[in-house]
């Protein structure tokens, strides 16, 4: 039987349900749950001051470097690596403590696929003066303290959201459509794999459709079906105990080897070898 995913809740002395710590820190305190694949049911912003170790998210493996502010959701699979010398920050909060939901969704969406920003000089420094001001309220006494933490963690998500936004102005037409495809894929990915389907379900062309996949997430519509599937068989393989062979008919594909060959092409290790792996 293999290892569920482990899921963390939220653990604050002071009950906010948020938090700001740093990754030397956190290191300290929870090294093993770091390195280990996991999710939360809380939301994290996570924010690299230096170049070391990699950040693992959904299964895939993204280098630190310095800037990049990484967006973890509570669907997230994620985890670390030689992080001993990593130094940055962390902003821990859940859904219930901001009461946003809009927000949280029009920041954290695109982050599922694209888990991680990298800021300019100008906005490090800006991102630099608001840690520093959550820290001092963070760590006082003022009567109004959640209200005040809540207001400064609504800034940094309107920046994340104004800069998307900014990147996305032309693009608006292509987002709208990701957006819809996205919603599609995840509706029919079992039955539907082929791109003409959801071009279809949006009366538009197939090229048009892998423009727009492309200018959002810089990939083409069947590459992110495709990715979309590996993930969602990885979740499969790691959390149920069910076989590969079940797996594969569950995610729609008539022959478990044609399964087993799509996996293993995409992930370089067989479902079975995949599971052995992250028990």
């Amino acid at each position: 039987m293999n290892k569920k995913i482990p899921k963390y809740k939220f653990n604050n002395a002071e009950q906010l349900e948020f938090e700001l710590t740093s990754i030397t820190s956190i290191y300290k305190k929870s090294k093993s749950k770091l390195h280990t694949p996991h999710r939360q049911d809380f939301y994290g912003l996570f924010y690299f001051t230096n170049t070391k170790g990699s950040h693992f998210v959904d299964f895939k493996e993204y280098e630190i470097k310095e800037g990049q502010l990484f967006l973890i959701s509570n669907e997230q699979v994620h985890f670390f690596k030689n992080i001993e010398k990593t130094k940055g920050n962390i902003i821990l909060f859940t859904s219930s403590f901001l009461d946003n939901d809009w927000l949280i969704d029009q920041v954290f969406e695109t982050a599922i696929y694209n888990p991680f920003l990298s800021l300019n000089k100008e906005q490090r420094n800006y991102f630099h003066t608001l840690i520093k001001q959550i820290n001092t309220i963070f760590f006082s006494n003022k009567k109004m303290k959640s209200e005040i933490l809540k207001r400064y963690l609504e800034i940094i998500l309107f920046e994340i959201y104004q800069s998307n936004q900014e990147r996305l102005t032309t693009k608006n037409n292509s987002y709208l459509r990701f957006i819809t495809f996205k919603k599609d894929l995840k509706e029919n990915f079992k039955t539907q794999k082929k791109v003409n389907f959801y071009a279809e379900k949006q009366n538009i062309s197939p090229k048009t459709l892998n423009l727009a996949v492309r200018q959002t997430v810089d990939k083409s519509a069947k590459q992110f079906i495709n990715e979309y599937l590996i993930l969602s068989a990885k979740r499969l393989l790691i959390n149920s105990t069910h076989t590969s062979s079940a797996i594969a008919y569950e995610l729609g594909f008539d022959e478990p080897t044609n399964f087993t060959k799509f996996f293993k092409k995409a992930v370089n290790a067989s479902p079975t070898m995949f599971r052995k792996e992250h028990k």
